[in-house]
Parts: structure tokens; sequence; C-alpha cells
């Protein structure tokens, strides 16, 4: 098959898929999907644009909407799909307990690929979301009452209600600083001055799910360092969403859901703890797989060693499995290609809002801490009139109560084309 052939007949095949049954869909994969490589090869000889309409096939998205919150949550493409039914099936065939620690730790290996020169297998633990994660340090951490965390104003309900727990539980103090969006490393001297000799951690999103603000998170973990504190990020919107090196961004403890930019399953996550801290936390739960061994007579408990002490209990395996299969999906289009993509689109959406009457962004000014996530409101209308008129317009997009912003967010991916980021900005010009 040429690739024009396969253009309109992968192109056909996505939209037709829409509607219909799971079974349907999932055996009815584009051409080729299993060879992606070779169709991205192909497709980019003829230039940048047929590359990104081959990416655009492999999306079951109603044609109907268009979609602007993979910040929110993300779509697997095909392949992904395809290898979750395939790895469903599979395990069906013959249920056993426990899972394959060889297709495991292959997974955990090729997410360690994707997230730092240097990040190991050893050091993740595959959990089901970032509130999982989050969870684990916050209540795991030996905190006691009196005992300071700093966060800041714009983080997601899963930190707060966390830290909330902790208070409520043993009385640790949360101290909160608002974000600077004018000058991005500015918010390292607003973190300074809340430090205190009670000061034990720093935990802050990598990236914002407010605003899409980038953090200048390099900075801050050697404050965390200098001033002797654990220092822990929430990278729910981050992996993928922009380039950055885990192992060179300082932080004690990463929580991350992959369901999002990585495009894994929904109920997949992983946690990072770097080397030589695992003892520090002490898990939430305990099952099978998350000990060495144990004995209810002499009142022995021996965990296991690394990280993988937090991977307790049943697992579904195939959610994960398929989350490999998302990551090879990922690094065969490349990070840095997909961030310079979404990049394009955003700022072209960003330069167009600000063109708008009576609206104001509310996104870092400073384009170097903004990313594929816009956010703005309308002076004229509240934040869910504006919901409600791309609603009708379907648009999809996120509506920001975090922080008292009261703000429309905008995410910007793979999946989306120039045409999308024109349709959002007609539909706002009406309104505005």
């Amino acid at each position: 098959m040429n690739r024009k052939t396969f253009l309109r007949t992968a192109a056909g095949l996505a939209g037709g898929m829409v509607g219909l049954p799971l079974q349907s869909w999932l055996t009815a994969a584009a051409p080729g999907t299993t060879d992606l490589a070779s169709l991205l090869g192909q497709a980019g000889a003829d230039g940048d644009q047929a590359f990104w309409r081959v990416i655009r096939t492999q999306f079951v998205l109603d044609p109907d909407w268009t979609f602007l919150n993979f910040g929110g949550l993300g779509a697997c493409p095909l392949p992904v799909l395809n290898s979750l039914a395939e790895a469903m099936r599979t395990e069906e065939l013959a249920p056993s307990a426990g899972h394959d620690a060889k297709q495991w730790d292959l997974v955990k290996e090729r997410l360690a690929r994707l997230l730092g020169r240097e990040i190991r297998k050893e050091d993740l633990a595959l959990v089901s979301t970032a509130t999982e994660a989050i969870n684990l340090v916050v209540s795991g951490l030996p905190l006691r009452s009196g005992d300071e965390v700093i966060t800041s104003t714009h983080e997601h309900a899963a930190l707060y209600t966390a830290l909330l727990n902790r208070r409520q539980r043993d009385g640790i103090v949360i101290r909160t600083f608002e974000p600077d969006r004018v000058n991005g490393q500015a918010n390292v001297d607003r973190i300074a001055a809340l430090v205190t000799p009670r000061t034990r951690l720093i935990f802050i999103s990598h990236v914002t799910c407010t605003t899409g603000q980038l953090f200048p998170v390099k900075a801050i973990a050697a404050l965390a360092q200098a001033k002797k504190v654990w220092f822990a990020l929430d990278g729910a919107q981050a992996p993928v969403c922009v380039p950055f090196d885990l192992g060179e961004c300082g932080a004690d403890f990463y929580a991350c859901s992959t369901h999002k930019w990585i495009m894994g399953p929904k109920r997949t996550g992983f946690l990072y703890v770097r080397p030589g801290l695992v003892d520090v936390l002490r898990p939430l739960a305990l099952g099978m797989g998350s000990f060495e061994k144990f004995n209810v007579e002499t009142g022995e408990l021996v965990l296991h060693p690394g990280v993988r002490r937090f991977e307790w209990g049943t697992q579904n395996e195939a959610l994960f499995f398929a989350l490999g299969r998302a990551v090879e999906f990922v690094q065969t289009i490349g990070v840095e290609r997909i961030w310079r993509y979404d990049r394009a689109l955003a700022e072209r959406f960003y330069r167009g809002l600000r063109e708008l009457p009576n609206v104001e962004t509310v996104s870092p000014d400073e384009e170097a801490w903004r990313t594929p996530m816009i956010g703005f409101r309308m002076r004229n209308h509240t934040f869910r009139e504006v919901g409600d008129h791309l609603t009708k317009d379907h648009i999809r997009v996120r509506t920001v109560t975090e922080g008292g912003l009261n703000s429309i967010r905008v995410s910007f991916f793979i999946c989306n084309h120039d045409g999308e980021v024109t349709a959002i900005l007609d539909s706002l010009k009406k309104l505005a």
C-alpha cells in the first residue's frame, strides 16, 4: 500500500470506528499500526503535515468534537488500546495470582528510559494514579505535629486533601505561596521566604494544573537541599508535556499519572523515589509483593528493600503492559518533536488570545515558563459562561476553580491541528 492510499484508508477507519462496539474498534486498527515507525518514516518524507496526519489517525476521538483537554484526561492511541485488549484477553485464558515479573520490569525499564538517562527501573513503583503516589509520600514521611510543608495555591485537590488529612491526623502545618506568573524564577524566592527551622517538605507541581505554569524545579531543588528539607513534585502534567530529565530535576519524590500526556490506560501511574530514600517512606498498605518475609508469631516483618514495597496485592497487569506500549508510542515520535509541535499550537493560541477584546491570559508572561496548556478568562463573561459557550461549539476544555482563578484551561497535543486553534479562537471571538 502506498502512502496516499494509506492516509485515505487510515483516516477513514479512524473516523468510522467512532461509535462502534468495543470489540469492533479494538480489532479495526488502522493498517500498519503495529509498525508505526515505518509509517511515520514514509509520511515524514512528504513533510511535517503528512507526519502529523498519520499520528491523528491513531486516535478514536469523536470527530464531531475538538478535544482540547489532554491535561485533564488523555486519550489512548490505537496501538495502546489494541495492546490492552490483547493483554486482557491473554490474562483471562489462564488467570493466575501475581503478575509476569519479566514483563513488569520491562515496562519499568521503558519508563525509566523515557524519564531520564540515569533513572533506573529500581527507582520506580508502578501505582494507580498520581493521587496514590502523592498519598504514599505525604502519609509515608515521618512528619510530626508542628512540622511544616510548603506548597502553592495552584495545586490539584489530590495534594491538598492528602496534606489536610495529615494535618488532621498529626497536626502538620501547611504554608502556601501564590505562584508568580510574571517572573518565573521569583517563585524560588517566594518559597525561600516561607522556609523556617520547622520546614520538612516542599511539595509542588512540576507543571501546574491551573495555568500550565512550569516551575523552576532545579533551583527549588537546590534550595531544598541547602535547607535540608525533602522536595517532592506532583508530575501529573509534566512527562511528555515538557522535555526534562527527572534525574536532573533534583526531586526526592516524584508522583505521576500516566493516563495524560504519556497516553497510558486510565489507572496507571508511577512513584519515583530517589536512591537512598526508600526507607524514609512508610508504606500506607502492605500485601503480597511488598515484603521479603514475615512471621506473625514472632512479629517479624521485612519489607522489600526497594520501591517494589509500594506495589502490593493483585495487579491488573494488562493496564501496565499497555502503558509500556504507550511509552514506545511516545518514543517512536520523540518527546522533543512532540514538544515543538504542541508548543507551536499553544503559542499561536496564546498570541491569538492577546488580540481578542475582554480576554485576560493567566498563563505565565514569560514564554520559557509556558507549556502546551494555556489559561485565560474573559472580563465580560463568567468562566462558566465561557465553558458553556465552547461546549455548544463542541470544543472540550477545562474550567479552573483552583486558586480562585475561575478561568478556562486549553491543552494542545499531538491529536490536535492548526485548524482547531482557529476554531477555538473564532468561537471566542464571537463571544468577546
